[in-house]
């Protein structure tokens, strides 16, 4: 405010500035498995925080495969209509339903079992239209059956629409979808079924040189070979294996994973097995997902935490056999039908369950593939039917125990907030003991706080990133001129104006994501060199599948 002397002139200005805290809002979590009767792990939680923002959540589940029924709806309200969504649509309402009802479920409870609503977070946004049950699968199992008989051409094959030249991929799946429905019960037209497999049959060597298609086509018609029970393996399909055994060096994961398959249904037990010990060799595993590289200073893992495993390329890629989410399936339906003890079942599915988008996966077809494969993995792994009961305690303190029957074998993971009052500075303890019953139970612990530590520690989950910032020193060479070093600047040192300083933001990533948005908020009294963003900005990948800076 400005005011001349006898108050005749004047003038003022007010501008509001926003003033961050010195702080930041932390979230630190741990998730795994209880394999025994009891399990136990801590979670730093520091003095230095504001406590009236303190939020410790647990949440507690019977099993990974429940994860399969939120993308039921995604498939089901999917707006087209060519015979790949058709089949998408189609082939995981016919075996997650029939999942169900061998579950044991009550009619009645099996109808109003909910679909859409295990991750209730993101129910909205990833299920505009609601929630479904029983009812939809059955109805949505006739309406695309019909719809594939219409499809079907004169030489008993598929192409992509109804109209279009018949395609060697479209028919296998449309042969292995309704050989596994008529597996599972489903009135399939017999002639439908048999015009398409004598189709696919003779067209088999016209793909020897293209082993992803072959392996594909000889995948379907061993699965309508084994529903079937026929003894004799065709002349075709006798060729086109020998073809892809011979070639198996030059498979993909996926392709090797199809290979394995048909080998398993045409009773190959040595080359089946021979062909998952060459999955094992090509597996990316990451065996510490909860600890970084990238962050400085004392890690450890903690033994409940579940590892990741999976096959494919984390990026980007070309063919749809390189695809990571459905040769990863492909690969686990593989060590469920060969190996069932398999240690590698348990970080696969993890890697799955992990690498969705919302409540499904990448398209229709993945997303259908995975939910296969889940419904193979509850069988297999029997965590259909976990009757037990747990306890969970926080800090010694008992905060809620919990009976789980059959009929919650697919509900929701159960969600307990912890009071403040129990929790604690430093290390708080959080155990779940298992009163009765022998099945996996999952479970995530999760705190939220204002941070107020000085300085502020690093934290990370799933993701790590690591700041550094650099003074830029110029020096006088005598053959280059002026060059710039970079010299480290740390917690407490001093800047002057005119001082250019270079940020460096290098992230770590444990799973495969298309989008992120990170915001590096500008220390106050600096300003950027450039106004235009993206101007000066250089990413380059240090590691496949692991950090960018």
């Amino acid at each position: 405010k400005v005011e001349a002397r006898g108050g005749k002139y004047a003038d003022a200005m007010e501008k509001k500035f926003t003033i961050f805290e010195h702080g930041i809002e932390k979230f630190v979590s741990r998730s795994g498995k209880m394999r025994g009767d009891s399990v136990s792990i801590k979670l730093d939680i520091p003095k230095e925080r504001r406590s009236d923002s303190t939020k410790l959540t647990v949440q507690i589940a019977p099993s990974m495969g429940t994860t399969m029924l939120d993308a039921l709806p995604y498939l089901i309200d999917y707006p087209y209509g060519c015979t790949e969504q058709t089949m998408s649509r189609f082939l995981p309402a016919v075996i997650t339903a029939k999942t169900l009802r061998d579950l044991g479920l009550k009619p009645e409870t099996a109808m109003h079992k909910i679909f859409g609503g295990i991750e209730e977070t993101s129910a909205s946004a990833t299920h505009p239209n609601g929630r479904r049950d029983l009812k939809d699968l059955d109805a949505i199992t006739r309406q695309s059956l019909q719809r594939l008989y219409e499809f079907q051409h004169a030489d008993g094959g598929w192409g992509w629409w109804q109209d279009g030249e018949t395609d060697h991929f479209m028919t296998a799946y449309v042969v292995w979808g309704m050989s596994l429905a008529r597996h599972a019960g489903i009135d399939v037209k017999s002639d439908v079924l048999d015009r398409a497999v004598a189709f696919l049959d003779k067209e088999l060597v016209e793909e020897e040189t293209n082993y992803d298609s072959q392996a594909w086509m000889l995948h379907s018609l061993a699965v309508h070979h084994a529903t079937r029970k026929q003894t004799e393996v065709s002349k075709f399909q006798n060729v086109a294996f020998d073809n892809l055994w011979k070639n198996r060096d030059r498979l993909n994961a996926y392709t090797r994973a199809l290979l394995a398959l048909a080998a398993h249904h045409y009773g190959y037990r040595d080359q089946a097995k021979t062909l998952v010990a060459n999955l094992e060799n090509g597996v990316k595993i990451d065996s510490r997902p909860d600890t970084s590289i990238v962050q400085q200073g004392a890690q450890s893992s903690d033994p409940s935490v579940m590892g990741t495993a999976h096959w494919g390329e984390d990026g980007v890629y070309w063919r749809w056999s390189e695809g990571g989410v459905e040769a990863t399936s492909f690969v686990l339906r593989a060590l469920l039908a060969i190996d069932p003890q398999n240690k590698l079942i348990e970080p696969v599915t993890n890697w799955l369950v992990k690498n969705r988008r919302g409540a499904q996966w990448s398209n229709t077809r993945d997303t259908a593939i995975v939910v296969l494969t889940l419904n193979d993995y509850l069988r297999v792994s029997g965590e259909e039917q976990p009757a037990m009961s747990y306890q969970l305690v926080v800090n010694g303190t008992p905060v809620a125990t919990k009976q789980i029957t059959a009929e919650d074998a697919l509900s929701a993971p159960s969600k307990f907030a912890v009071s403040r009052e129990v929790l604690r500075d430093g290390a708080n303890e959080i155990s779940i003991v298992r009163n009765s019953g022998s099945g996996p139970i999952y479970f995530s612990a999760a705190a939220e706080f204002f941070s107020l530590e000085e300085p502020l520690k690093p934290a990370g989950n799933e993701i790590f990133v690591r700041r550094q910032y650099f003074k830029l020193v110029n020096h006088q060479t005598l053959l280059k001129g002026f060059v710039s070093e970079r010299v480290p600047l740390n917690d407490g040192e001093t800047v002057k104006s005119g001082d250019r300083i270079e940020v460096v933001l290098t992230v770590e990533a444990k799973n495969n994501y298309e989008y992120l948005l990170f915001e590096d908020l500008k220390p106050a009294g600096l300003e950027a060199v450039q106004i235009r963003s993206g101007e000066s900005l250089f990413v380059r990948e240090l590691k496949s599948g692991g950090g960018f800076t």
